[in-house]
């Protein structure tokens, strides 16, 4: 019987391959097949087979289209995905899948799919999709399949190693976000400066702090309407809140600074010929400011007046009824001159300036954030905040001094947290990195040293061509006059 010429495969030496192996096409050794509709409806919840698609698993079936050890790659939406599955499965509409052929040990196969990158050949217009026709003519290298099956279970272990350390890597960027969070209640509660209280007590309380910043007020040096109501409003309720230092006291932030809101963007404004950089909420993050994409406002001479940041000012964000955006919040650093900032955003000016940095942290720590849930909280579900919610929101006060002491020990520590989660990010990169490395030593041959006892490749792939009928090239599709499917 006469053997198929393969005019793809080069010869060794002249391929850049390793003796022993050669190139041939994706199409020869993984056959893509497709998948099979089946809608959710028609799916079962307690199946035993998984039902998966172009992003993974998505369901359950009690019957199988694929058979065990098989590659799905994604075709529609999640384009070019690889998946390995060892057990029967269904693939759906917007997937392939392969079983290989005798040539390609299966796991071999999956990584090179894997580095191959095959998203990179989407060339729709819309929805991303890979086409098989230009699946099948990628080439693949195939070494002997003994040393195939070597190069797998390599990868398999270095990548387990890298995955070990990735989890470290995770579990110290959680214990990190732990300490950060434990640092924050520990200060702003005063436990972390206890044993220096005990031989540096300061000669002025909370509470002197408070008189001091009450009497301004009430002597006229700063009045308005809003603060007159202030000084009238109910005494904070503590019951819930921890327990502070003998020294320090409860206070809101209607005590300790003005509260204002900001400028609401309307068709009028569009036609203003004076415009300022105006702060959205998008811009305001936990604890910081992202200034990235900054648009621009039309103001009047009072919208300056009354919306201008300035430094040191602590924004909050009003937010949408959604809880993980609500009070977030962050200091002006007078990052950008004539900024105003949106009526979704609300701004606390305080009195004395290390209340400003000394607010955010404790709006920061456990006890604040859940200072801000209870205010923000509402019996129709949605989570609101306003400028007199904000204004009640309880902050505790000790000595200038004090709080002076512990923001300088905040700052060294949480410069120290993120000087440490930047290193683990970029451990975090350099493993993404390692496996690509890993992949392309691989499949040039690198990786492990060759058996030249080994059969060749091309002597095996001949064989494959002499005993096997060629893969299926019939696709899914409408019939011919003549009944036949169309060819891909």
């Amino acid at each position: 019987m006469e053997v198929e010429a393969h005019p793809h495969l080069a010869a060794d030496g002249a391929s850049g391959l390793p003796t022993g192996w050669c190139w041939t096409d994706l199409r020869t050794v993984l056959p893509l097949n497709y998948g099979k509709a089946l809608p959710e409806r028609s799916r079962s919840s307690c199946g035993s087979f998984p039902v998966i698609g172009s992003s993974g698993v998505v369901g359950s079936h009690e019957e199988a289209l694929a058979p065990a050890r098989c590659i799905i790659v994604g075709r529609k939406g999640s384009a070019g995905s690889v998946f390995i599955s060892e057990r029967p499965s269904w693939p759906i509409d917007t997937a392939y899948y392969t079983a290989g052929t005798p040539a390609v040990h299966l796991r071999y196969g999956y990584w090179y799919l894997t580095y191959r990158k095959l998203e990179q050949l989407d060339q729709s217009t819309a929805i991303p999709s890979l086409s098989r026709d230009i699946y099948d003519v990628q080439k693949i290298p195939v070494p002997p399949l003994a040393e195939q099956r070597r190069i797998a279970e390599r990868i398999d272990a270095l990548f387990a190693e890298i995955a070990e350390g990735e989890a470290s890597l995770h579990e110290a960027k959680i214990g990190l976000e732990v300490l950060r969070r434990s640092l924050l209640k520990a200060a702003v509660t005063g436990e972390l400066t206890r044993e220096w209280r005990e031989t540096n007590m300061p000669a002025e309380t909370g509470r002197d702090l408070l008189k001091q910043i009450r009497a301004e007020r009430s002597a006229g040096k700063l009045k308005s309407a809003r603060r007159k109501r202030a000084m009238n409003a109910r005494p904070l309720e503590v019951l819930d809140l921890p327990e502070l230092p003998s020294n320090w006291a409860w206070s809101t932030i209607r005590d300790i600074a003005d509260v204002i809101g900001g400028l609401t963007k309307n068709p009028a404004r569009e036609k203003m010929s004076d415009r300022a950089p105006y702060l959205r909420v998008a811009n305001v993050q936990a604890g910081s400011l992202d200034l990235s994409e900054m648009k621009k406002i039309g103001v009047t001479s009072d919208d300056r007046k009354r919306a201008s940041l300035r430094r040191d000012d602590l924004l909050i964000v009003e937010g949408n009824g959604s809880i993980d955006q609500i009070g977030r919040c962050a200091l002006w650093r007078e990052e950008i001159q004539g900024c105003v900032h949106q009526n979704h955003i609300i701004k606390a000016r305080f009195v004395r300036q290390p209340l400003s940095e000394w607010s955010l942290n404790w709006l920061l720590a456990p006890h604040g954030r859940q200072a801000i849930q209870a205010v923000a909280a509402s019996t129709s579900g949605l989570h609101t905040l306003s400028i007199s919610k904000i204004e009640a929101l309880p902050v505790p006060v000790g000595p200038l001094s004090e709080i002076a002491l512990i923001l300088r020990v905040i700052k060294d520590s949480l410069d120290v947290i993120d000087e440490t989660l930047e290193s683990i990010g970029s451990e975090e990169t350099n493993a993404a990195r390692l496996r690509q490395a890993v992949l392309k030593f691989a499949f040039e041959g690198k990786l492990l040293p060759q058996n030249p006892n080994d059969e060749p490749a091309s002597t095996l792939l001949d064989r494959i061509t002499r005993d096997h009928p060629k893969p299926s090239t019939w696709r899914r599709g409408r019939k011919s006059k003549t009944g036949a499917k169309r060819k891909a």
